[in-house]
Parts: structure tokens; C-alpha cells; sequence
């Protein structure tokens, strides 16, 4: 998935919008447990642990331990996944109670949707890819809920300089009057556990624990 966002013009341009996504909600110290999964072209703090960099595994079967991590990256990684349903659950079961999931995924709903990219290969299978609206239905599911949402990339689907250009005039305008259009969505979501509510005194204990790992599962480098 890499190629694309780090080598073709508009792949840039749509890696340096969701950099600014990623990097204003990107806030981890050196005490969470934090991970991103795949896209090697964004880098939104030293304090993640990155796959498959820094370890191996699936995304479709983390190694991570139930309730294990504060924050989890996905950018477009289960698009890019032959199950992004199992990546979504996979990401539900990891997260704490409190745990933020950052996602993005393609609008096909947008200009994008009638792409010839969406082969599986410059960039994810159609099948692979959920409206904002299906998306929406499966997180509630795997108990997520909305913190904030953002829409992204109004250019149209042309890999050439003048095309690139007349669609950053778009990028402004889409966002007042037809946001639902943009290629791109972004949403950063909070994990909540019916009944689960940390008590004061344990807080801290549970904010410091190290994150256990199913070693039989990970490959380290």
C-alpha cells in the first residue's frame, strides 16, 4: 500500500493531508501503549510501536492481549486487509476501555468511487472498502463510539499537475458545501465497555502496566 502514497503525485498529496489528521489527534507519551499498523509514509510520534517495523503480525489476528493498548493507528490498513471486518473486531478487542481507534478509509461515495485504482493493488479492492455510513454500523457493534470526524481530498482521481492544481481550489468549498464528497474520511474513535469505569485508586496501576504480548504470535526483526 506504501507505493502509491509515497511515489505517484496525487498518492503525496492525499499522504500529506492525512498527516495533518493523524498528527492533530496523535497525542501519546511514552507511558501508553500505542501502535500503528502498516503505511511506512506516516510518522505521527516516536511513542508507537509500528508494524511491521518494529514487530510483525496480522492484523487480522493481533498479538496484542485483550484490553492491551491506549491507541491503535489504522490508515486504510484494513482496507488493505482480505478481512477488514475481522481488522475492526481485532481492534475492539485489543483497545482498553477509554482506548482510541484512528482510522481512514476511501469514500466511494465520493468522485473516487468509479476508480479503476481499487484493484487491489495501487490501492485496496473495492469490496475492501466501506461508505462512512457502513463503517458507522460496524463500529457500534465492537462498541466504538464517535469522538470526532473529519472529510479529506476533494481533488478528483486524475494523476496529472494541472488536474492536481484546479482540485486544491475544490478543497475549501467541499468542506462548506458538499463534504460527503471527499475521497477520503477520517474519524477518531473511543472504545467504551459497558460497566467498565476504572476506580481512582487503581487508575494510575492500569495507565502504567507494560502491554502483554502473545509471543507465539509475533516475529520480531
Amino acid at each position: 500500500m506504501d507505493t502509491w502514497f509515497e511515489q505517484t503525485l496525487l498518492g503525496q498529496y492525499v499522504a500529506q493531508k492525512e498527516r495533518q489528521f493523524f498528527q492533530k489527534h496523535v497525542n501519546v507519551s511514552s507511558k501508553d501503549a500505542a501502535a500503528q499498523i502498516g503505511a511506512a509514509w506516516l510518522r505521527p510520534s516516536e511513542n508507537l510501536i509500528y508494524i511491521p517495523e518494529d514487530m510483525r503480525m496480522n492484523a487480522d489476528e493481533m498479538a496484542w492481549e485483550n484490553q492491551s493498548l491506549d491507541m491503535l493507528l489504522l490508515p486504510h490498513s484494513h482496507e488493505f486487509n482480505n478481512a477488514p471486518l475481522l481488522v475492526l473486531a481485532e481492534s475492539a478487542r485489543v483497545l482498553k476501555h477509554g482506548g482510541k481507534l484512528i482510522v481512514t478509509g476511501f469514500n466511494l461515495h465520493s468522485l473516487w468511487g468509479g476508480s479503476k485504482w481499487f484493484d487491489g493493488k495501487l490501492l485496496p479492492e473495492r469490496t475492501h472498502c466501506f461508505t462512512l455510513p457502513q463503517f458507522k454500523r460496524q463500529i457500534r457493534e465492537w462498541g466504538f463510539e464517535i469522538e470526532y470526524g473529519q472529510f479529506m481530498v476533494y481533488v478528483p482521481p486524475l494523476e496529472n499537475v494541472s488536474a492536481l492544481k484546479f482540485g486544491r481550489l475544490l478543497e475549501k468549498a467541499g468542506d462548506r458545501w458538499w463534504p460527503q464528497c471527499a475521497a477520503v474520511y477520517g474519524l477518531v474513535l473511543v472504545k467504551r465497555v459497558a460497566g467498565v469505569i476504572p476506580l481512582p485508586e487503581f487508575e494510575t496501576e492500569l495507565q502504567e502496566s507494560p502491554v502483554a504480548l502473545t509471543i507465539a504470535r509475533v516475529e520480531s526483526k
